[in-house]
């Protein structure tokens, strides 16, 4: 890459392809969605299953995160509570007439919005919906699952029935039957992230403005690059059971975040810095910073993290420093240190060795895919073997409020 003088920036652009899409017309929605589903069983009809899309943004399949919406959908009120009810109530009756002895009815209206910007541009602004039910049913011990996009009491009854009828399929290759631990129903109930301000009801032309201020402050500040994000989810999530339960949650989360890069033409060197903001169950009420919420970093340094509200433009002004200083910093002299992870970087090591070994289906043998299989297995468990050093104690808690993953119930419809 070279900058507006004509000078070697040192950044590598694998851009080859742009040659070819410049003469390609962008595909349209309808159009787009025909190829990925074309794709998909071109897939499947050798075998793959599952594809990861390694640094890649495609906010134009409206299959990979909802169909395509127009922002101001983003407020409309979803079905109400009632409405739910009967439909969930339609989908377990059904179950139960086709011989299920449990089922679970989870209806799903997902909301996203996203704004990117890079330098002086808006890069996208993306805001979808996805909109569905999925029903699990449990037949002589073995599990069915169906899912449709029909939510109609009709199109919930004959989805329970497919789900019957793939359990019983399922026997075929059932090794010993399921065995629910006993679960007792809640009733009716609702819990919401206890938020100030909805994302969705703030103008996009004010998160723009914020995104752009970023990348502004940081390239007067002598950085070369900067791109600036704002993701913005709302799951409405209602779960219903033949245990007697009929959980609504309106969930949402939050994360604003951007990159800076800075180059040394010289050498060629660039370093880059991330933003220290993380994804969060909270409104937009979070981009209004509070001097409570920052925390200060090790004596004599000018490090700042942040917890329940975050600066974005402080952050960024500090971003600019920082990376400039690791373009002139010494390399580390081997030797032995005590190590003191980032809070980002040990998320990501307890998510690599705690959360993938610990999920369910890896843990029992049902999953297993291009992320492994589990050494953390029942048999594992019963030799008593410790998972790490005693001095390790490691909690996972989906009640502490403003988290990422604080719910009021989970996705098994447990308190």
């Amino acid at each position: 890459a070279r900058d507006a003088q004509g000078h070697l920036t040192g950044l590598l652009v694998d851009n080859a392809v742009d040659l070819v899409s410049s003469k390609i017309p962008e595909p349209t929605p309808t159009e787009a969605a025909r190829l990925l589903l074309q794709g998909q069983q071109l897939c499947l009809a050798v075998g793959l299953t599952s594809l990861a899309a390694g640094a890649l943004f495609l906010p134009s399949l409206p299959s990979l995160g909802g169909t395509l919406i127009d922002p101001a959908r983003l407020l409309e009120p979803g079905a109400d509570v009632a409405l739910k009810k009967r439909l969930a109530d339609a989908g377990l009756n059904a179950a139960k007439a086709a011989g299920a002895t449990y089922a679970d009815v989870r209806i799903g209206r997902y909301l996203n919005q996203y704004v990117f910007t890079r330098e002086k541009q808006v890069q996208s602004i993306v805001s979808t919906e996805s909109y569905g039910v999925g029903i699990r049913v449990l037949v002589d011990g073995c599990w069915g699952f169906a899912s449709t996009c029909q939510v109609t009491p009709d199109g919930l009854a004959a989805t329970a029935r497919l789900a019957v009828e793939i359990a019983k399929a399922n026997r075929v290759v059932q090794k010993e039957p399921v065995q629910l631990a006993p679960q007792q129903g809640y009733g009716e109930v609702s819990w919401k992230t206890p938020i100030q301000q909805s994302a969705f009801e703030v103008p996009i032309k004010d998160k723009v403005d914020l995104l752009l201020s970023v990348n502004a402050k940081a390239l007067d500040l002598g950085v070369s690059f900067i791109n600036s994000v704002l993701f913005q989810v709302n799951e409405q999530k209602y779960f219903a059971s033949t245990d007697g339960s009929y959980i609504d949650q309106d969930i949402h989360r939050i994360w604003p975040t951007f990159s800076v890069t800075a180059i040394d033409k010289a050498s060629g060197k660039f370093r880059s810095r991330q933003a220290l903001s993380v994804p969060i169950g909270l409104g937009y009420e979070y981009l209004t910073p509070k001097a409570a919420d920052k925390v200060a970093g090790p004596a004599g340094s000018d490090i700042v993290g942040y917890k329940y509200s975050y600066d974005m433009l402080e952050d960024v002004a500090l971003a600019a420093k920082q990376v400039r200083q690791k373009l002139t910093a010494k390399s580390v002299t081997p030797g032995k240190y005590d190590l003191v992870l980032d809070p980002h970087h040990l998320g990501l090591t307890i998510h690599e060795s705690v959360g993938h070994p610990l999920e369910l289906d890896r843990v029992l043998g049902y999953e297993a895919n291009y992320a492994g299989t589990s050494f953390a297995t029942l048999e594992w468990k019963a030799k008593g073997l410790p998972y790490g050093s005693k001095v390790v104690n490691i909690v996972a808690d989906k009640t502490q409020m403003n988290t990422l993953g604080a719910v009021g119930y989970d996705d098994e419809g447990v308190k």
